[in-house]
């Protein structure tokens, strides 16, 4: 195993609500991973030019651009499309499983989950492989085209 394989995966963790979002910081560092924390869709879309993250944690419901919104730009993007996003959701039942799937969510958990569920969900998205060695500096809008500006 060489060096870079032993430095934690970097987890993106997209919440609104500030305790939430702060509990699922040190949750996960405590878990052993890098977390990189956003309190909304648009300052995501800021930090993903500067890192490349393995997974994204991603509240669905959050005003202005939403995760469903976010979901669907990230995953019709070549550079940010293998990357597994885990929606993190306080709906629950099938119907809202289907939208988050759709939107091109890789797994769902609403809440209240529990901290067991969220990390195995989390590990099984991760053991998939995926991105986190490309340059992080990027300009999305060189990128991707198609995002609504607000």
């Amino acid at each position: 195993m060489n060096r870079m394989d032993r430095r934690p995966a970097k987890v993106l963790v997209v919440e609104d609500h500030p305790d939430l979002l702060q509990f699922l910081e040190l949750v996960l560092t405590r878990h052993g991973w890098d977390v990189i924390t956003s309190s909304s869709a648009r300052e995501a879309l800021d930090k993903l030019k500067y890192t490349s993250p393995r997974l994204i944690l991603l509240d669905m419901w959050m005003p202005g651009m939403d995760g469903f919104e976010l979901a669907r730009f990230l995953k019709r993007c070549p550079h940010y499309r293998d990357i597994p996003i885990l929606a993190v959701t306080g709906l629950a039942g099938f119907d809202s499983r289907e939208l988050c799937l759709e939107a091109g969510c890789d797994d769902y958990i609403a809440k209240p989950f529990t901290l067991a569920d969220l990390r195995d969900r989390i590990t099984r998205l991760l053991s998939r492989g995926g991105p986190g060695t490309e340059p992080a500096h990027r300009n999305e809008d060189e990128i991707c085209k198609g995002i609504k500006k607000s």
